[in-house]
């Protein structure tokens, strides 16, 4: 059409009449069969992704109107501070809690490991401001701390000899977890060149920021037998990648909450995916979205 507006919308609107059709309360001046065509003409131009981010900016604009606030789930470490002390007492309170973070020698760049210092607090805020309105959750991530070793001393920056510098260190309770965390140059790319998790749904994003979680398994020796038994884990590598907008959330309720092992976790993520959480698409396959692999 000469003014830009593709054939598929009602005769008389555009975009942003459309965004808004719900804050003028115009909805019945489109008819079904107009709902439709759009629908149709939106998909096959837009694709899949424009289609979803439409529709979502429409509810969003309707529910500033309205002032409707979407509601707020307790944020998991909040849920797992607070059962443990309603089950065990104050004493259990964990200050700090966190994790242990191990950077690869091979990282050398000064400038580029600033860099990436401060974008993963940038990828842990950004993903936890979801959380803020929630009572307590300010309070509680004060408490958060990540215990960075830059140089883990006889370490050569193998998964093994980091899972044994993280055997060898004496840590209060809310850091001394199964899984250690490590950066290495491919995670620290990650983190500096993947866009942050507010900038679109996971499922859009084909590079997410990850981080390597070693577990203490990486430092022990394979067990034949156990391999020859089919053991569940046995063989494993002990690592995985994990996103780093996960870690403050399923992840660490997880880990700490002893509520899975390290395999039942990771065993399954393998190559360069990354962990996300435990559903069905959980798993996120290296530079595939998720409407990619769906469609494979």
């Amino acid at each position: 059409m000469s003014s830009g507006i593709p054939t598929y919308y009602p005769e008389g609107w555009d975009r942003e009449r459309l965004l808004n059709i719900a804050v003028t309360n115009d909805i019945n001046s489109v008819t079904e069969d107009q709902w439709a065509a759009f629908r149709e003409g939106l998909r096959a131009d837009e694709g899949e992704r424009g289609f979803e981010e439409f529709f979502d900016e429409m509810w969003r604009r309707e529910k500033i109107a309205k002032g409707i606030k979407d509601p707020v789930s307790e944020p998991p470490f909040t849920e797992l501070m607070r059962l443990r002390e309603e089950r065990i007492g104050s004493s259990a309170r964990w200050d700090p809690w966190g994790f242990v973070v191990f950077k690869s020698p091979e990282i050398r760049d000064q400038a580029k490991w600033r860099a990436c210092r401060e974008r993963f607090d940038t990828i842990l805020q950004d993903y936890t401001d979801q959380y803020r309105e929630w009572p307590g959750a300010d309070e509680c991530l004060s408490r958060m701390k990540f215990r960075w070793i830059e140089d883990a001393g006889d370490a050569d920056g193998s998964i093994k000899s980091i899972a044994k510098a993280r055997a060898a260190l004496e840590l209060p309770p809310g850091l001394d977890h199964s899984l250690s965390l490590y950066i290495t140059p491919a995670s620290l790319d990650s983190i500096l060149n993947s866009p942050l998790p507010s900038s679109a749904k996971r499922k859009w994003r084909k590079d997410i920021p990850f981080i390597v979680a070693v577990s203490g398994q990486a430092a022990e020796e394979p067990n034949a037998q156990d391999i020859e038994d089919d053991v569940a884990g046995a063989g494993w590598r002990g690592y995985f990648n994990v996103a780093v907008e996960s870690l403050l959330d399923s992840f660490f309720s997880t880990i700490a909450g002893d509520s899975r092992s390290p395999f039942e976790l990771g065993g399954h993520v393998s190559g360069e995916d990354v962990y996300c959480d435990h559903t069905r698409w959980g798993i996120h396959k290296a530079g595939v979205g998720y409407w990619d692999r769906r469609a494979r």
